[in-house]
């Protein structure tokens, strides 16, 4: 049985929900106008959800009922302030072959800008013309990044950005109609290099994405967090957020180069990119905040060789990222950094699931993630060589045609 994935807000009437056979149970994110506040599990019994149930586990959460009461307090206090200006802003949209899912985010996207900033969309390395046709119907720019790698992406994104801001997101997510604004006000505070927000899974249908939030899917909580290098170290900054939803000053993208092509999609590293870049911002000494009422909606892969995939890639992307850190920076915190996390989330996994401990993870799927790790550092070390040897055959063309 599937779970079904709603959304409500405490602020208005609550209906019940009818026709939804197939179901089990519901996912409920519970909002307070624009303001994300938790969620909670409800049951749902012959195809009907009914509001008294949703108010039930809502009231039955400290946390919840915490929040809300915080909420209208804050409410309370906030009315006649003004707020300062928020900085310009650019959207980077990342796709690769994707035109059917970049649709719905274009979508939501579109909907979202209330015409204060721009949207941009980076084909990497298409193998046609289907992303340029679709994007052509949309009041979007279009940039084509020919060589492979979601880094690269990022980058041309960056240069080609307005603002000052540069918001990036993935072709299958859709955002929030106030996902935008939540971001930039959070670049109000002293020494904020980067954001990141709440991703929440767009539907629950299949057994591969009940699995992926089970693995813990990409939610970093529901209460707004600060962080910098004292306390967190910058190794860990992956607790922070993911690629789909994250916001960075663009100076400190380009003056950075916050984005490595040696890292994420298209590359042996396979991930690893969007981390790195968080962890650079931490290294650097600026603050990164986190907070969920910066909203997208994330669609997981829905069949169970997918989920694989991109769980050996996770595992092969996060310790190519600790590889980066100790080769390129001799940061010894991440190879402590990588040795608790195999042990506390990968070997835990491991046995919970030969001791067939509730709800355990298919031992297939821990492996995979498993061997991903095994493969990281021999991984990187190719990529970074690859990057190496590309840049020295475009160094010696750049020099025969001044020559000439």
């Amino acid at each position: 049985m599937s779970t079904r994935v709603l959304q409500v807000d405490l602020t208005a009437r609550i209906s019940d929900q009818i026709g939804l056979g197939g179901y089990e149970r519901a996912r409920v994110l519970l909002r307070y106008g624009p303001r994300v506040i938790g969620e909670v599990r409800v049951p749902i019994e012959d195809g009907l959800l009914l509001a008294a149930d949703i108010h039930s586990a809502a009231n039955s959460s400290h946390e919840v009922r915490d929040r809300v009461s915080h909420m209208i307090l804050e409410h309370q206090l906030s009315r006649g302030e003004s707020r300062s200006r928020s900085p310009s802003w650019t959207v980077v949209v990342c796709t690769r072959d994707r035109p059917e899912m970049l649709e719905s985010c274009l979508q939501s996207l579109v909907a979202a800008n209330d015409g204060s900033g721009e949207i941009i969309v980076v084909d990497n390395a298409p193998s046609n013309e289907a992303t340029a046709q679709l994007v052509a119907r949309y009041p979007v720019r279009y940039a084509r990044e020919e060589l492979p790698g979601l880094n690269r992406a990022r980058m041309l994104g960056a240069r080609l950005a307005a603002g000052d801001v540069v918001i990036y997101t993935d072709d299958d997510v859709v955002v929030d109609h106030n996902w935008i604004p939540a971001l930039l006000e959070q670049f109000d505070g002293p020494r904020v290099g980067a954001v990141t927000g709440l991703t929440m899974p767009l539907e629950l249908e299949t057994e591969a994405q009940e699995l992926f939030e089970r693995y813990g899917g990409f939610t970093k909580g529901f209460r707004r967090f600060v962080c910098d290098w004292r306390s967190m170290s910058p190794p860990n900054a992956g607790a922070i957020g993911a690629g789909a939803n994250m916001a960075f000053r663009r100076d400190l993208v380009l003056s950075m180069g916050l984005f490595e092509p040696e890292l994420d999609m298209g590359t042996v590293a396979r991930t690893g990119g969007d981390t790195y870049g968080l962890y650079r911002v931490l290294a650097e000494g600026y603050r990164i905040v986190y907070t969920p009422d910066a909203l997208v909606w994330h669609r997981h892969r829905r069949d169970r060789e997918a989920l694989r995939r991109v769980l050996s890639g996770y595992g092969t992307g996060l310790y190519t990222f600790f590889t980066r850190c100790l080769i390129e920076h001799r940061d010894l915190p991440a190879l402590r950094a990588g040795l608790a996390w195999f042990w506390k989330h990968h070997l835990r996994e491991l046995a919970r699931t030969l001791m067939r401990r509730p709800n355990h993870l298919p031992i297939d799927l821990v492996i995979a993630e498993i061997k991903g790790t095994l493969v990281a550092p021999f991984a990187y070390i190719r990529s970074r060589r690859a990057e190496r040897s590309r840049v020295s055959v475009n160094d010696v063309a750049t020099e025969r045609e001044a020559a000439a």
